[in-house]
Protein backbone atom coordinates (compact mmCIF):
# COMPACT_ATOMS: atom_id res chain seq x y z
CA UNK A 1 0.00 0.00 0.00
CA UNK A 2 1.09 3.59 -0.66
CA UNK A 3 0.03 6.87 0.96
CA UNK A 4 1.02 10.45 0.10
CA UNK A 5 0.82 13.23 2.67
CA UNK A 6 1.78 16.89 2.87
CA UNK A 7 5.32 17.20 4.26
CA UNK A 8 4.41 20.70 5.50
CA UNK A 9 1.28 19.66 7.40
CA UNK A 10 0.68 21.74 10.55
CA UNK A 11 3.25 24.33 9.53
CA UNK A 12 2.77 27.83 8.02
CA UNK A 13 3.64 26.30 4.63
CA UNK A 14 0.75 23.81 4.69
CA UNK A 15 -1.40 23.92 1.55
CA UNK A 16 -4.84 22.34 2.20
CA UNK A 17 -5.64 21.47 -1.42
CA UNK A 18 -8.75 19.39 -0.69
CA UNK A 19 -10.69 22.10 1.18
CA UNK A 20 -11.71 20.11 4.22
CA UNK A 21 -13.78 22.09 6.75
CA UNK A 22 -11.77 24.59 8.78
CA UNK A 23 -8.76 24.11 6.50
CA UNK A 24 -8.60 27.77 5.50
CA UNK A 25 -8.60 26.96 1.78
CA UNK A 26 -10.24 29.32 -0.69
CA UNK A 27 -13.64 27.81 -1.23
CA UNK A 28 -14.44 29.54 -4.52
CA UNK A 29 -11.59 27.87 -6.34
CA UNK A 30 -12.95 25.61 -9.11
CA UNK A 31 -10.04 23.20 -8.79
CA UNK A 32 -10.74 22.74 -5.08
CA UNK A 33 -14.40 22.00 -5.81
CA UNK A 34 -13.29 19.39 -8.33
CA UNK A 35 -11.12 17.77 -5.69
CA UNK A 36 -14.00 17.64 -3.24
CA UNK A 37 -16.17 15.68 -5.67
CA UNK A 38 -13.28 13.35 -6.47
CA UNK A 39 -12.68 14.48 -10.04
CA UNK A 40 -9.37 14.83 -11.86
CA UNK A 41 -8.05 17.25 -9.26
CA UNK A 42 -8.20 14.52 -6.65
CA UNK A 43 -6.28 11.96 -8.70
CA UNK A 44 -3.17 13.72 -9.87
CA UNK A 45 -3.61 17.36 -10.84
CA UNK A 46 -3.43 18.61 -7.26
CA UNK A 47 -0.24 17.93 -5.36
CA UNK A 48 1.66 19.51 -2.51
CA UNK A 49 4.98 21.23 -3.04
CA UNK A 50 6.69 18.67 -0.78
CA UNK A 51 5.27 15.21 -0.25
CA UNK A 52 5.96 12.35 2.12
CA UNK A 53 5.41 8.98 0.46
CA UNK A 54 4.91 5.94 2.67
CA UNK A 55 4.99 2.52 1.03
CA UNK A 56 4.82 -0.99 2.43
CA UNK A 57 6.81 -3.87 0.91
CA UNK A 58 7.54 -7.42 1.82
CA UNK A 59 10.90 -7.95 3.52
CA UNK A 60 12.24 -9.73 0.39
CA UNK A 61 11.89 -6.66 -1.85
CA UNK A 62 14.98 -4.94 -3.25
CA UNK A 63 14.55 -1.58 -1.53
CA UNK A 64 17.63 -0.02 -3.16
CA UNK A 65 16.31 -1.05 -6.57
CA UNK A 66 12.93 0.56 -5.84
CA UNK A 67 14.59 3.77 -4.70
CA UNK A 68 16.65 3.85 -7.88
CA UNK A 69 13.51 3.30 -9.99
CA UNK A 70 11.86 6.26 -8.28
CA UNK A 71 14.87 8.47 -8.96
CA UNK A 72 14.97 7.42 -12.63
CA UNK A 73 11.22 7.67 -13.34
CA UNK A 74 10.90 11.07 -11.72
CA UNK A 75 14.10 12.31 -13.36
CA UNK A 76 15.58 13.37 -10.03
CA UNK A 77 19.06 14.87 -10.22
CA UNK A 78 19.96 13.86 -6.67
CA UNK A 79 19.28 10.74 -4.67
CA UNK A 80 16.00 10.05 -2.90
CA UNK A 81 15.93 10.72 0.83
CA UNK A 82 14.33 7.78 2.57
CA UNK A 83 14.23 5.75 5.75
CA UNK A 84 13.30 2.10 6.27
CA UNK A 85 11.25 1.01 9.27
CA UNK A 86 10.41 -2.53 10.29
CA UNK A 87 6.69 -3.29 10.68
CA UNK A 88 5.91 -5.50 13.69
CA UNK A 89 4.53 -8.94 12.89
CA UNK A 90 1.10 -8.51 14.45
CA UNK A 91 -2.46 -9.55 13.68
CA UNK A 92 -3.26 -6.15 12.19
CA UNK A 93 -6.94 -6.90 11.75
CA UNK A 94 -7.28 -7.38 15.49
CA UNK A 95 -5.06 -4.37 16.16
CA UNK A 96 -7.26 -2.09 14.06
CA UNK A 97 -10.49 -3.55 15.38
CA UNK A 98 -9.39 -2.98 18.96
CA UNK A 99 -9.22 0.76 18.28
CA UNK A 100 -12.79 0.89 16.94
CA UNK A 101 -15.15 1.33 19.84
CA UNK A 102 -18.96 1.42 19.68
CA UNK A 103 -20.16 4.96 19.28
CA UNK A 104 -23.38 6.89 19.69
CA UNK A 105 -25.00 8.99 16.98
CA UNK A 106 -28.55 10.29 16.78
CA UNK A 107 -29.84 8.01 19.53
CA UNK A 108 -28.23 4.94 17.97
CA UNK A 109 -25.36 2.82 19.24
CA UNK A 110 -23.37 1.62 16.24
CA UNK A 111 -21.27 -1.45 16.89
CA UNK A 112 -19.22 -4.05 15.04
CA UNK A 113 -19.32 -7.85 15.36
CA UNK A 114 -16.39 -8.01 17.79
CA UNK A 115 -18.02 -5.66 20.27
CA UNK A 116 -19.52 -7.15 23.45
CA UNK A 117 -22.47 -5.96 25.49
CA UNK A 118 -19.94 -4.67 28.02
CA UNK A 119 -18.36 -2.54 25.27
CA UNK A 120 -21.78 -1.07 24.53
CA UNK A 121 -22.45 -0.37 28.22
CA UNK A 122 -19.10 1.39 28.62
CA UNK A 123 -19.82 3.56 25.58
CA UNK A 124 -23.21 4.58 26.96
CA UNK A 125 -21.68 5.20 30.38
CA UNK A 126 -19.05 7.45 28.82
CA UNK A 127 -21.74 9.29 26.86
CA UNK A 128 -23.57 9.90 30.12
CA UNK A 129 -20.42 11.16 31.84
CA UNK A 130 -19.74 8.07 33.89
CA UNK A 131 -23.11 7.88 35.65
CA UNK A 132 -23.00 4.11 36.17
CA UNK A 133 -26.18 3.99 38.20
CA UNK A 134 -28.15 5.35 35.25
CA UNK A 135 -26.43 3.36 32.50
CA UNK A 136 -28.71 0.31 32.82
CA UNK A 137 -31.81 2.50 32.62
CA UNK A 138 -30.52 4.39 29.61
CA UNK A 139 -29.42 1.40 27.52
CA UNK A 140 -33.01 0.83 26.39
CA UNK A 141 -33.25 4.40 25.12
CA UNK A 142 -30.62 3.70 22.44
CA UNK A 143 -31.18 1.65 19.30
CA UNK A 144 -28.32 -0.72 18.50
CA UNK A 145 -27.18 -1.21 14.90
CA UNK A 146 -24.69 -3.93 14.01
CA UNK A 147 -22.45 -3.11 11.05
CA UNK A 148 -19.96 -5.17 9.13
CA UNK A 149 -18.56 -1.96 7.65
CA UNK A 150 -15.75 -3.22 5.43
CA UNK A 151 -15.22 -1.27 2.23
CA UNK A 152 -18.65 0.36 2.23
CA UNK A 153 -19.03 3.95 3.32
CA UNK A 154 -21.21 4.80 6.29
CA UNK A 155 -20.09 3.41 9.62
CA UNK A 156 -21.45 6.41 11.48
CA UNK A 157 -18.32 8.25 12.59
CA UNK A 158 -18.35 10.98 9.96
CA UNK A 159 -20.29 14.16 10.86
CA UNK A 160 -22.50 13.80 7.77
CA UNK A 161 -23.66 10.32 8.80
CA UNK A 162 -24.42 11.60 12.28
CA UNK A 163 -26.35 14.54 10.86
CA UNK A 164 -28.43 12.12 8.78
CA UNK A 165 -29.05 9.80 11.74
CA UNK A 166 -30.27 12.74 13.82
CA UNK A 167 -32.61 13.76 10.99
CA UNK A 168 -33.92 10.21 10.54
CA UNK A 169 -34.69 9.82 14.25
CA UNK A 170 -36.55 13.12 14.34
CA UNK A 171 -38.40 12.44 11.08
CA UNK A 172 -39.48 8.85 11.79
CA UNK A 173 -40.53 9.59 15.37
CA UNK A 174 -42.54 12.66 14.34
CA UNK A 175 -44.30 10.96 11.42
CA UNK A 176 -45.51 7.44 12.17
CA UNK A 177 -47.22 7.33 8.75
CA UNK A 178 -43.89 6.90 6.94
CA UNK A 179 -43.88 3.46 5.31
CA UNK A 180 -41.40 3.69 2.43
CA UNK A 181 -37.93 5.10 3.09
CA UNK A 182 -35.28 5.72 0.42
CA UNK A 183 -31.56 5.60 1.27
CA UNK A 184 -29.96 7.07 -1.86
CA UNK A 185 -26.22 6.36 -1.97
CA UNK A 186 -26.73 3.67 0.65
CA UNK A 187 -23.13 2.61 1.28
CA UNK A 188 -23.28 0.30 4.32
CA UNK A 189 -27.05 0.78 4.51
CA UNK A 190 -26.82 2.38 7.95
CA UNK A 191 -29.39 5.12 7.22
CA UNK A 192 -32.06 2.80 5.87
CA UNK A 193 -31.41 0.33 8.67
CA UNK A 194 -31.80 3.15 11.20
CA UNK A 195 -35.23 4.03 9.76
CA UNK A 196 -36.34 0.38 9.98
CA UNK A 197 -34.98 0.08 13.52
CA UNK A 198 -37.09 3.01 14.69
CA UNK A 199 -40.28 1.66 13.12
CA UNK A 200 -40.60 -1.99 12.16
CA UNK A 201 -43.40 -1.09 9.71
CA UNK A 202 -40.97 0.91 7.57
CA UNK A 203 -39.64 -0.67 4.38
CA UNK A 204 -36.31 0.83 3.29
CA UNK A 205 -34.80 0.72 -0.18
CA UNK A 206 -31.16 1.51 -0.82
CA UNK A 207 -29.82 2.78 -4.13
CA UNK A 208 -26.09 2.41 -4.69
CA UNK A 209 -23.70 2.27 -7.68
CA UNK A 210 -21.08 0.13 -5.91
CA UNK A 211 -21.78 -3.61 -6.15
CA UNK A 212 -19.67 -4.49 -3.11
CA UNK A 213 -21.46 -1.85 -1.04
CA UNK A 214 -24.82 -3.32 -2.08
CA UNK A 215 -23.77 -6.74 -0.84
CA UNK A 216 -22.55 -5.30 2.47
CA UNK A 217 -25.73 -3.21 2.88
CA UNK A 218 -27.92 -6.27 2.29
CA UNK A 219 -25.88 -8.29 4.79
CA UNK A 220 -26.09 -5.50 7.36
CA UNK A 221 -29.86 -5.29 6.85
CA UNK A 222 -30.18 -9.04 7.38
CA UNK A 223 -28.06 -8.94 10.55
CA UNK A 224 -30.27 -6.19 11.97
CA UNK A 225 -33.56 -7.81 10.94
CA UNK A 226 -34.28 -4.69 8.88
CA UNK A 227 -36.80 -4.75 6.04
CA UNK A 228 -34.34 -3.29 3.54
CA UNK A 229 -32.91 -4.22 0.15
CA UNK A 230 -30.42 -2.29 -1.96
CA UNK A 231 -30.23 -2.02 -5.74
CA UNK A 232 -28.37 -0.47 -8.62
CA UNK A 233 -30.15 2.65 -9.94
CA UNK A 234 -32.19 2.40 -13.13
CA UNK A 235 -30.91 5.82 -14.15
CA UNK A 236 -27.22 5.36 -15.01
CA UNK A 237 -26.46 8.96 -14.12
CA UNK A 238 -25.47 12.11 -15.89
CA UNK A 239 -21.72 11.86 -15.32
CA UNK A 240 -19.37 9.47 -17.11
CA UNK A 241 -17.85 8.05 -13.92
CA UNK A 242 -21.18 6.96 -12.44
CA UNK A 243 -22.38 5.59 -15.76
CA UNK A 244 -19.16 3.58 -16.17
CA UNK A 245 -19.42 2.13 -12.64
CA UNK A 246 -23.02 1.09 -13.14
CA UNK A 247 -22.43 -0.49 -16.55
CA UNK A 248 -19.46 -2.47 -15.21
CA UNK A 249 -21.54 -3.58 -12.23
CA UNK A 250 -24.33 -4.79 -14.48
CA UNK A 251 -21.87 -6.76 -16.60
CA UNK A 252 -20.02 -8.50 -13.77
CA UNK A 253 -22.58 -8.99 -11.04
CA UNK A 254 -25.86 -10.64 -10.17
CA UNK A 255 -26.90 -7.59 -8.13
CA UNK A 256 -30.41 -6.46 -9.06
CA UNK A 257 -31.40 -3.17 -10.60
CA UNK A 258 -34.03 -1.07 -8.85
CA UNK A 259 -37.48 -2.50 -9.72
CA UNK A 260 -39.38 -0.30 -12.14
CA UNK A 261 -42.29 0.17 -9.74
CA UNK A 262 -39.91 1.72 -7.20
CA UNK A 263 -38.45 4.16 -9.70
CA UNK A 264 -41.35 6.56 -9.19
CA UNK A 265 -42.92 8.75 -6.50
CA UNK A 266 -43.51 6.01 -3.93
CA UNK A 267 -41.25 7.07 -1.04
CA UNK A 268 -42.44 8.98 2.02
CA UNK A 269 -38.93 10.09 3.00
CA UNK A 270 -35.42 10.03 1.56
CA UNK A 271 -31.97 10.41 3.09
CA UNK A 272 -29.06 10.99 0.72
CA UNK A 273 -25.56 11.31 2.16
CA UNK A 274 -23.33 11.67 -0.88
CA UNK A 275 -21.46 14.82 -1.96
CA UNK A 276 -22.68 18.22 -3.12
CA UNK A 277 -21.82 17.73 -6.81
CA UNK A 278 -23.63 14.40 -7.25
CA UNK A 279 -26.54 15.61 -5.10
CA UNK A 280 -27.07 18.58 -7.38
CA UNK A 281 -27.05 16.37 -10.48
CA UNK A 282 -29.47 13.94 -8.77
CA UNK A 283 -32.06 16.57 -7.76
CA UNK A 284 -34.55 15.64 -10.49
CA UNK A 285 -33.97 11.90 -9.96
CA UNK A 286 -34.59 12.06 -6.21
CA UNK A 287 -37.58 14.37 -6.69
CA UNK A 288 -39.02 11.77 -9.07
CA UNK A 289 -38.97 9.16 -6.29
CA UNK A 290 -40.43 11.15 -3.35
CA UNK A 291 -44.17 11.54 -2.85
CA UNK A 292 -45.84 14.94 -2.64
CA UNK A 293 -45.35 16.03 0.96
CA UNK A 294 -42.48 13.58 1.38
CA UNK A 295 -39.37 14.65 3.28
CA UNK A 296 -35.71 14.78 2.28
CA UNK A 297 -32.56 14.94 4.39
CA UNK A 298 -29.41 15.63 2.37
CA UNK A 299 -25.82 15.66 3.59
CA UNK A 300 -22.26 15.22 2.41
CA UNK A 301 -22.40 18.98 1.87
CA UNK A 302 -19.87 21.53 3.09
CA UNK A 303 -21.24 24.79 4.49
CA UNK A 304 -20.00 26.82 1.52
CA UNK A 305 -21.74 24.43 -0.91
CA UNK A 306 -25.16 24.62 0.74
CA UNK A 307 -26.53 27.52 -1.31
CA UNK A 308 -26.10 25.63 -4.60
CA UNK A 309 -27.75 22.50 -3.21
CA UNK A 310 -30.66 24.50 -1.77
CA UNK A 311 -31.15 26.17 -5.14
CA UNK A 312 -31.12 22.84 -7.03
CA UNK A 313 -33.74 21.22 -4.77
CA UNK A 314 -35.97 24.28 -4.36
CA UNK A 315 -37.32 23.63 -7.87
CA UNK A 316 -38.95 20.42 -6.58
CA UNK A 317 -39.23 20.83 -2.80
CA UNK A 318 -40.70 23.40 -0.44
CA UNK A 319 -38.91 24.94 2.55
CA UNK A 320 -35.49 23.71 1.44
CA UNK A 321 -33.04 24.95 4.05
CA UNK A 322 -30.00 24.11 6.16
CA UNK A 323 -31.49 22.33 9.16
CA UNK A 324 -28.36 21.30 11.03
CA UNK A 325 -24.57 21.70 10.95
CA UNK A 326 -21.59 19.81 12.36
CA UNK A 327 -17.87 20.38 11.91
CA UNK A 328 -18.21 22.41 8.73
CA UNK A 329 -20.79 20.05 7.18
CA UNK A 330 -24.54 20.64 6.83
CA UNK A 331 -27.81 18.76 6.53
CA UNK A 332 -30.40 20.22 4.17
CA UNK A 333 -34.08 19.31 4.49
CA UNK A 334 -37.26 20.01 2.56
CA UNK A 335 -40.73 18.71 1.63
CA UNK A 336 -41.79 17.58 -1.86
CA UNK A 337 -44.07 20.00 -3.71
Amino acid sequence: SVSITDHDKDTPSENPIFAEPNSGAQNDDADIFAAIICGDAAVGKNMWMRCDVNAHFGDSFDILGIVDDVRTNFDMASGVRYIVDDVPDLDWIKEVQSSWKPFIAGGFVLKFPWHTEEDVKLTIEKENQGEKSETEDRIDTYHEILLEGGIAFGTGEHPTTQLCLNWIKETIEEDQEIEMFLDYGAGSGVLGIAACTLNKDVKAVGVEIDVDAIRIADENAKNNDANMNSFLPRNIGGDDESASLIMKAIQRSAVDMLPEEMDSQVFDACAANILAGPLISLAETIAGMVKTGGKIGLSGILEWQSEEVVEAYSEYFNNVHVQDTSGGWVLISGERK
